[in-house]
């Protein structure tokens, strides 16, 4: 019997993590989930016993180099900080997420890893945009520390690449939401926000509400991560997204409808960081994966929120 090919993913406790695994595992592999130590299992509970499972800190490289053994291929979830309070301490974030990468690109090519799949950050990495759609193509100006150390990483994946033949893809993700994603979080304004209305609770909001994002359904995206181990392309960075923007105020509006609660808003003092518009382009994923996003917002915002709901 042949062997599965093993892939490791590094953050796949999480929301986005755990959805990548499942999908893995569809798709015939084997799969070694690496997290924190004592981390919750509770976004596994459905195949738990089909996946392997290493803890530790991705800052320690024995542990990390462990939890390489006998993976073929990669994927790079992790990060320590969050785009709204990563400027507080910019040094942590570089020690933390960039210095760690390097350290895993590194074990990678000694370990012959097949493919390294780095999940980027299609909200941040580009800054303002100049351009709606942002395509791969326009500048990168990030305006937090985030948005920087993720496209410092990008660009030490194209140095790992051409130095040292490390195959790779980097995934500019838009704004995910779907089930498992933590309601209490300080990301994810879809099921903070439903979770806020399930609750009785008012919902804050910085601005006027009008700030626009790209949404994509986390299953639809997932699809993509797990289709880019079989897939070769010389474009190796692309935007995973849904292409269409809706503003906070529509996305409530949203929560409305489906919920039939009344919503109580409070609209605060914008912030700097917020970018006002970012909607990605996704024509190169589009083509070079002969893949389009399935799930419109209302039907997926429809099974997020039943999700929280039945978490009651």
């Amino acid at each position: 019997m042949q062997r599965k090919e093993r892939c490791l993913v590094l953050g796949g406790g999480g929301f986005i993590g755990s959805h990548i695994t499942e999908e893995l595992l569809d798709s015939g592999y084997d799969v070694t989930v690496f997290d924190k130590l004592n981390f919750s299992r509770k976004n596994l509970s459905g195949f738990l016993g089909r996946i392997h499972i290493a803890e530790g800190d991705f800052n320690n490289e024995i542990e990390i180099e462990n939890a390489l053994e006998g993976a073929d291929h990669v994927f790079h979830l992790v990060s320590s900080t969050l785009p709204a309070s990563s400027n507080e301490n910019p040094a942590y974030d570089v020690e933390t997420n960039l210095i760690s990468s390097l350290s895993l690109f590194k074990k990678c090519v000694e370990r012959k890893i097949k493919k390294v799949v780095f999940l980027s950050s299609g909200g941040t990495v580009y800054g303002i945009p100049e351009t709606i759609p942002v395509r791969e193509t326009n500048s990168t100006n990030p305006i937090c520390s985030y948005g920087i150390v993720k496209k410092a990483i990008e660009d030490y994946l194209f140095m790992f690449h051409k130095i040292y033949g490390l195959d790779y893809f980097v995934f500019r993700l838009s704004n995910p939401y779907g089930e498992r994603q933590n309601p209490m979080a300080a990301q994810g304004v879809i099921p903070v926000f439903m979770n806020n209305a399930i609750e009785g609770r008012q919902i804050n909001i910085w601005g006027d509400g009008e700030v626009v994002r790209d949404y994509i359904y986390i299953k639809d995206a997932v699809k993509v991560l797990a289709r880019s181990l079989k897939v070769s392309s010389d474009l190796k960075v692309l935007n995973l997204s849904s292409g269409t923007g809706y503003s906070l105020n529509q996305i409530i509006d949203l929560i409305r409808e489906i919920s039939g609660k009344k919503i109580k808003v409070e609209y605060q003092k914008g912030r700097s960081i917020d970018v006002p518009v970012s909607i990605l382009d996704n024509t190169r994923v589009m083509e070079i994966f002969k893949w389009t996003p399935e799930t419109g917002i209302k039907d997926g915002m429809s099974k997020t929120y039943n999700y929280l709901i039945n978490l009651k």
